[in-house]
């Protein structure tokens, strides 16, 4: 399996606008969510196996892989970079 992310804070910015706010606060009370993610600097996508999430790394190292934005406009084209390969 490989798996490719993109850490574009800028285009993550815009396709978090893009959902608005209330599917946002939807989707972290669905997960459950105690502590919000404060600042842009952990937030990144993930693509794999048909689908893009909207992913958060704690500081903790903890992550949170928030919701499926494939649907979404904002998804970049560009900036990927390819993390690991399973066998």
């Amino acid at each position: 399996m490989i798996i490719y992310r993109n850490f574009d804070t800028k285009i993550i910015r815009e396709l978090i606008i893009e959902i608005g706010r209330h599917k946002y606060e939807q989707a972290l009370q669905n997960m459950q969510v105690r502590q919000k993610p404060l600042s842009m600097k952990g937030w990144y996508l993930e693509a794999r196996d048909g689908y893009v999430k909207l992913c958060y790394r704690y500081p903790s190292r903890y992550i949170l892989m928030l919701m499926n934005v494939e649907r979404f406009n904002n998804i970049p084209a560009n900036g990927w970079e390819r993390i690991k390969v399973e066998r």
